[in-house]
C-alpha cells in the first residue's frame, strides 16, 4: 500500500478524492433537508448534453457541461417558481430534453465515443494537478460562502416560505446554492462519472442522518465517513483493475444499508427492553 502511494497519478487520485469527499460532503446536508436528490440527478445527468456538444465542436467538455449544469439548475427553479410546476416535472422535462442532445452529438462524434464513456463513469486516476487546484479555489469559495450565510441557507433550506417572511432573501440563497451544487456536481464527473455524480452528494448525508439529528454532528460525521470510503474506493479499485467511481458508490451503497440494518436492530432492541 505504500509503494502504491508513491505513484504520482495516486497521489493526484487520493488528494482530489478527499476534496471532493469532503466538498460533496458538506454540501449533502442541504441536499438531504431540501429533498434535492432528484434535482441533483437532473442536474448531474444534464451535464452530459454539455460534455457531448463539447466534444462534438471541439472545445473544452467540462466547460460546456458546466454551463449546462448551471443553466439548467437555474431553469429548474425559474419553472418552478414562477410557473406553478412542481419542482420533480421542471426537472424530468429539463433532464430529457439535456439526455436527448447528448445522445445526438454522442452520434455525430462517433470517433469520440471513449472520451464521453470516461465522463459517463469517471475516472478518478486521470484527475490532474490543474482538476486538484480548481478544486482547491472552489472549496475555498464554497466554504467562505458557507460561512457567512451558513444559518440563513439553512433557515432557508427548513423553510422557505417562514424565511421570506421574516426578510431573507430567499431567492439569492436559492439560486446561489443551486449553482454551487450544479459546479460541485460538475467538478465530481471525473471522480465517479455523470451517472454516478449524483450518489456521491446525496450518500453522505443520506448515510449519517440515520444515526445523528444535529446538523453539525451529520456533517462531521459524513466527511470523516465520505474520506475513509474514497481511500478504500481507491485502493480496491486500483488492486482489483476495476472502475474506481463505482467502486466507491458502491462501498458507501453498503455502508448506507449496514447503517439502516444496525439502526432498525437497536430501536427493535431499545423497544423490548422498554
Amino acid at each position: 500500500m505504500l509503494d502504491v502511494l508513491t505513484i504520482p497519478f495516486m497521489q493526484n487520485a487520493i488528494i482530489g478524492g478527499i476534496l471532493l469527499a469532503v466538498l460533496l460532503s458538506v454540501l449533502s446536508i442541504f441536499i438531504n433537508i431540501k429533498n434535492w436528490s432528484f434535482i441533483n440527478v437532473g442536474i448531474s445527468h444534464a451535464t452530459f448534453g454539455g460534455l457531448a456538444l463539447g466534444v462534438y465542436l471541439g472545445v473544452s467538455p467540462i466547460s460546456l457541461g458546466l454551463a449546462f449544469a448551471i443553466t439548467t439548475g437555474f431553469f429548474i427553479g425559474y419553472i418552478s417558481k414562477k410557473g406553478n410546476i412542481h419542482e420533480d416535472i421542471s426537472i424530468g422535462i429539463l433532464f430529457s430534453i439535456s439526455m436527448a442532445l447528448g445522445v445526438i452529438f454522442l452520434t455525430l462524434t462517433p470517433n469520440y465515443t471513449s472520451d464521453l464513456f470516461t465522463f459517463l463513469f469517471g475516472n478518478i486516476l486521470t484527475i490532474t494537478k490543474q482538476d486538484i487546484y480548481l478544486l482547491v479555489i472552489f472549496s475555498i469559495f464554497t466554504f467562505g460562502y458557507l460561512y457567512f450565510f451558513f444559518q440563513k441557507i439553512l433557515f432557508c433550506c427548513y423553510n422557505e416560505e417562514v424565511a421570506y417572511t421574516s426578510g431573507i432573501n430567499t431567492n439569492f440563497y436559492y439560486y446561489s446554492l443551486i449553482t454551487i451544487i450544479a459546479v460541485a456536481t460538475v467538478l465530481a464527473v471525473k471522480l465517479v462519472g455523470v451517472i454516478l455524480a449524483s450518489a456521491m452528494i446525496i450518500l453522505p448525508a443520506a448515510t449519517t442522518s440515520q444515526m445523528f439529528w444535529h446538523y453539525k454532528k451529520i456533517i462531521i460525521t459524513a466527511v470523516l465517513l465520505s474520506i475513509i470510503i474514497v481511500f478504500a474506493g481507491i485502493f480496491v479499485s486500483y488492486q482489483y483493475n476495476l472502475p474506481s467511481g463505482a467502486t466507491i458508490v458502491f462501498i458507501y451503497g453498503i455502508v448506507f444499508f449496514i447503517t439502516i440494518f444496525v439502526k432498525n436492530i437497536i430501536q427493535v432492541i431499545q423497544h423490548g427492553s422498554s
